[in-house]
């Protein structure tokens, strides 16, 4: 017979027989139980999705040029062994829409239910146009050609778009306001041949067109027939460069002789002179309600109409602005560099904490900003964080493979941008789309 050893039984049976400590075995039962639910809970509860996601990629040539809509990236294609053309693919899937051929085009613009190419040879320097341009317009639906005419597009405005003709020389020598839709000509206008040219906005709708001759000329037109409404000469020639850009119901003439820049101010509907920038600078832009002037000596808000000092921030020198009365303002060109707040365009005010290390930022879904940086020890990540317009606040969506922040464009709840030979579409702070 085996026999088993159970040790020594009497010590077993005085271990047995000490008190027991019931309410701190019950806590300690409490504790693992709780631990196992919580562990249980982990395991079968899946992680959050995440909020940048890298959704598609297509060929780009360093000559292609990229446009995109809330539904549809449209694509310039070039091809040396045969016609250019315009492809569309689904924003979300990547899924090729449709493809026209355009020929040599190097603009385009969707607007609504259109999308306008450029067509011809490419503009000489900043010039919107060349000598031999056109439009065509495609439906954004199927490609299908609608209408095309002679004449580059601007940004189309209500049922209209306003074309300008070109000479050989590269001057605007007509402008012509058709349909949006159907290409029909409203009215029709050949004009002194003009350097430059541009639309005035009120109240959310185009009331005028003016044009510069190189010799500060200026007309303004009715926008809705063509009709002359006022004609002045203006401080234009002499000087190294010279521009000019709405800002509401105002013109802004920027000059530049040797290194001092100077900003003079103009009623748009009469080309009455308003008002003289009082300082060295170097550019001015619209500001929301006033107009920025920036500089050396800082970022100041100006009324549109006298020019007087509304805010002032001496610890900036650049200004971005964003709409919906929100600038950003960095006291350096190279964001990532250089301290930048987020700031009212009424009041100067910053808004939130400051920014810092952002290399770029595009559109975001309403009321945000999309702020990209590169990141990672090779710098071989780029973060992307999304800036609250409102309150100011940041937050950090992820990361993906290094982008090219600077050419990113922005679309809601996407990036649109080049990394190498490719164009990649990323999701951005868009929940998973359920199959």
């Amino acid at each position: 017979m085996t026999l088993i050893d159970l040790g020594n039984a009497g010590a077993a049976t005085g271990a047995a027989t000490a008190p027991v400590n019931l309410p701190r075995l019950r806590r300690l039962a409490l504790v693992v139980l709780t631990a196992l639910g919580l562990a249980a809970m982990t395991a079968s509860t899946p992680p959050a999705p995440s909020l940048v996601r890298p959704l598609w990629t297509t060929a780009l040539q360093p000559s292609d040029t990229v446009a995109v809509d809330g539904r549809t990236v449209y694509l310039n294609r070039s091809s040396p062994s045969g016609p250019a053309e315009v492809v569309a693919f689904d924003l979300h899937t990547g899924r090729l829409r449709w493809s026209a051929p355009t020929g040599d085009a190097y603009g385009i613009r969707p607007a609504g239910d259109v999308v306008l190419v450029t067509t011809g040879p490419l503009p000489i320097g900043s010039a919107p146009s060349a000598p031999g341009s056109r439009t065509i317009a495609l439906d954004s639906a199927t490609g299908t050609q609608r209408w095309q005419a002679a004449g580059a597009s601007s940004s189309p405005s209500g049922s209209g778009v306003l074309l300008a003709e070109t000479s050989q020389s590269g001057a605007t020598t007509g402008l012509r306001l058709v349909g949006l839709r159907d290409g029909r000509q409203v009215w029709r206008r050949s004009i002194t041949p003009a350097e430059e040219w541009t639309t005035i906005t009120e109240g959310g709708r185009p009331t005028s067109v003016v044009t510069m001759t190189t010799t500060g000329d200026a007309t303004v037109y009715n926008y809705d027939d063509g009709a002359v409404r006022h004609r002045s000469r203006i401080p234009w020639n002499g000087v190294y460069s010279a521009t000019f850009f709405p800002v509401g119901a105002q013109l802004v003439v920027i000059r530049t002789a040797s290194a001092q820049t100077a900003a003079t101010i103009y009623r748009a509907g009469d080309l009455r002179r308003l008002w003289l920038s009082d300082e060295l600078i170097g550019y001015v832009t619209g500001c929301g309600p006033l107009i920025c002037t920036a500089g050396v000596r800082g970022v100041a808000g100006r009324d549109p109409a006298t020019g007087r000092q509304t805010w002032r921030r001496d610890d900036m020198r650049f200004v971005w602005n964003l709409g919906a009365d929100r600038l950003l303002l960095s006291a350096a060109a190279n964001l990532a560099s250089a301290t930048t707040v987020l700031v009212d365009a009424t009041t100067g005010r910053t808004i939130g904490r400051p920014l810092g290390g952002q290399e770029a930022f595009v559109a975001g879904p309403a009321g945000s900003l999309i702020l990209l940086r590169a990141t990672g020890k090779s710098q071989d990540r780029t973060a992307v964080n999304r800036l609250d317009l409102t309150s100011g606040r940041q937050t950090a969506l992820g990361t993906v493979d290094r982008l090219a922040e600077q050419s990113c464009q922005g679309s809601s709840g996407y990036l649109i941008c080049p990394r190498a030979d490719t164009l990649t579409v990323t999701a951005v702070d868009r929940p998973l789309e359920r199959r």
